[in-house]
């Protein structure tokens, strides 16, 4: 299959192929949208986009840096110009319709003056500005993103280097450790064994997923008394508490939930899109239900 956006793109406008889903840039779906024949599809996201921090760094390891970069980044500004308006705030790691979201979880403000307060009791000002790197991928799409986020952070004293990767190279570096900081999206969670995976200090790589070295015996406490508790409740409880203490902590700095978009013709009409970009409306749908 081809991964090249705007190859794909081509091959459903020449009709070579009938449905494209995910990987496509706001400007490829604005594009798809206006041609006669094409029916674009969207549905809100629950893919979680995240800023992720190497814990182990002396820089993005203090917390007071990880809380200035979290209020430093205009996330609506991004959705609104980047995503045109195809994303939505993220404030944890499940959308707000999840039945585990804690609906208090308060989003994250965009603001400019308390990340350089944070960033004053770090020990950085104009004079001593504070230098960090982030890797993304090639993608020039998200090269496009990491350069906004850039220009945010450096507004307030932050001075980012990007370096993009070719995909094998950056996923690489991320597993390892290697990084500063960087952004990726989780993809397809639905239960909360994801904190376990994601959180735990007993999930450091290769173990599991705990990419960015975070150790809190507070974390591990709330996730081991919601796996361990018989009472839906008081498990429920864990994890709520468990939602607020990572937002305080900031392993990740929540960015957006993408919304996922198709773009189908002809017999392709009608597809029903999955809100983790997952392709289960083929199994329902009339076309390849006849193709069978």
């Amino acid at each position: 299959m081809c991964r090249i956006p705007s190859t794909r793109v081509l091959k459903l406008l020449k009709g070579e192929i009938d449905m494209l889903q995910g990987d496509l840039s706001p400007q490829l779906v604005d594009h798809l949208a206006k041609q006669d024949g094409i029916e674009v599809i969207r549905e809100k996201g629950s893919n979680f986009t995240y800023l992720g921090f190497n814990l182990q760094d002396p820089l993005t390891g203090e917390l007071n840096i990880r809380r200035a970069i979290a209020h430093a980044i205009d996330r609506n500004a991004i959705i609104k110009y980047i995503f045109r308006q195809r994303a939505r705030p993220a404030n944890g790691l499940f959308p707000s319709e999840h039945w585990i979201t804690d609906a208090s979880l308060p989003q994250i403000n965009y603001s400019p003056e308390t990340a350089r307060k944070f960033l004053r009791q770090a020990g950085y000002d104009n004079d001593k500005r504070l230098a960090l790197t982030y890797k993304t991928s090639s993608d020039p799409f998200r090269i496009r993103v990491a350069t906004i986020i850039q220009q945010q952070l450096s507004e307030v004293g932050i001075d980012l280097t990007i370096k993009s990767y070719d995909w094998g190279t950056f996923y690489g570096d991320i597993k390892a450790g290697n990084f500063q900081l960087y952004s990726l999206t989780w993809v397809g969670l639905k239960t909360p064994d994801s904190y376990r995976y994601l959180f735990h200090s007993g999930s450091l790589p290769p173990t599991g997923a705990n990419r960015g070295r975070f150790q809190s015996a507070e974390a591990n406490r709330l996730i081991e008394a919601a796996e361990n508790e018989m009472e839906a409740s008081l498990r429920l409880q864990s994890y709520h508490q468990l939602q607020h203490h990572l937002l305080e902590q900031l392993p990740y700095v929540p960015l957006w939930y993408e919304d996922q978009v198709a773009a189908v013709r002809g017999k392709a009409s009608g597809y029903q899109v999955a809100g983790d970009g997952n392709y289960d409306g083929l199994e329902t749908h009339p076309w390849l239900i006849q193709a069978k």
